[in-house]
């Protein structure tokens, strides 16, 4: 018992000895490598920081309106007896655009023009017996008073003939008439709808934190989702006078270009007022910026002389925190952190810590 007991205790320190002697040698190799390894450089893309004048905007959303801006309408009664316009047609100032009936005022017309023309003879008829002594003063002044009379109901009723003919206030474009020849209209009845079209307002609002950055004449910049394409260009003409209370806003009213004709009154826009250009502001690509709560913080990245085998550049990499400005597209200005000519990784960022070796590629647009 005593040799077979030896025999197994000798036999299992040789098989424990051999796994915990496995173990610790795999141990050592593995602490081995790790102790040597150099992790691969990471490929990532590079920006480099440009110093240029920046244009800031102030952004805001409005409405169009026109310049001029009417609803066709007559001042008097009466039948559609002649329509003269085209619906969406351009107009002009005094053209033509609706004629009512007037035939009856043209009647009342003659009548008045003949008793008019009666009392212009007995009134030259009564000063030369006047002249001759064979007539009163009072004579005199009673047809000399006729005479006026029927001089102003004749100018009222030309009056009243030239109101049944319904001309264009201004130039403009012409809407879609909603009347018909023979329909009989009731004063103030909208006919058609005349908008100036070479110039439009754009109504905007602006928090009241920003009162002190709009000035008369600033250049303005608008699109439309009509046009996503286009922009156009206009100028402050008139700031509110008073701030909102309910919504502590202040209005302010811009002409814009229009001598293309694309736009049209009612439109939903957006608005970039230009502010004072900022010179050599330091300008990044926003990919470049990586935005935690803790602070904005980008790679800035040491170049080296060597190359990779690919041909790729070398380099490493440090991570840099930053004060950013005002974004717009896929730029950021950076206030802090960053210098003119920095060349700072624009994409890859999640792969890499401080000191991380890369190679760069910049095969790849962003």
């Amino acid at each position: 018992m005593s040799k077979r007991m030896k025999l197994t205790i000798l036999i299992l320190a040789i098989v424990f000895g051999g796994i915990f002697g496995w173990h610790f040698f795999i141990q050592f190799q593995i602490n081995k490598f790790f102790s040597n390894f150099v992790p691969p450089p990471q490929v990532v893309s590079v920006a480099t920081a440009k110093s240029e004048d920046w244009q800031p905007y102030l952004y805001s959303v409005g409405s169009l309106s026109a310049i001029n801006g009417v609803d066709i309408s007559a001042e008097t009664s009466g039948q559609v007896k002649a329509i003269y316009f085209d619906s969406g047609k351009f107009i002009n100032k005094g053209d033509p655009l609706i004629q009512l009936d007037d035939s009856s005022e043209q009647a009342q017309l003659k009548e008045i023009a003949a008793q008019l023309q009666l009392a212009q003879v007995n009134d030259k008829r009564s000063k030369q017996l006047f002249s001759q002594g064979a007539a009163s003063q009072s004579s005199v002044d009673d047809s000399a008073t006729k005479v006026k009379q029927f001089s102003a109901n004749y100018e009222n009723v030309k009056t009243l003939i030239a109101k049944k003919l319904i001309r264009a206030p201004f130039s403009g474009k012409i809407g879609i008439r909603q009347v018909n020849i023979g329909q009989y209209i009731s004063a103030g009845y909208a006919c058609a709808s005349l908008q100036t079209s070479h110039a439009l307002y754009a109504q905007i609002t602006l928090p009241q934190q920003d009162t002190n950055k709009v000035k008369l004449t600033q250049d303005v910049i608008v699109t439309v989702d009509a046009f996503p394409n286009l922009i156009f260009k206009g100028k402050i003409t008139a700031i509110d006078s008073k701030i909102d209370e309910t919504t502590r806003t202040i209005q302010a009213q811009a002409t814009i270009d229009n001598s293309e004709n694309k736009l049209l009154p009612g439109m939903f826009v957006n608005v970039k007022v230009a502010l004072p250009i900022i010179p050599n502001s330091i300008v990044l690509p926003q990919t470049t910026i990586t935005y935690t709560l803790y602070g904005d913080s980008a790679f800035l990245v040491t170049l080296s002389d060597k190359k990779s085998d690919t041909g790729e550049v070398l380099g490493t990499v440090k991570r840099v925190f930053v004060r950013t400005g005002e974004k717009r597209d896929n730029s950021v200005v950076i206030l802090e952190g960053i210098k003119a000519g920095d060349v700072v990784v624009s994409s890859g960022q999640l792969k890499l810590v401080d000191g991380s070796a890369i190679a760069i590629n910049n095969s790849v647009n962003l």
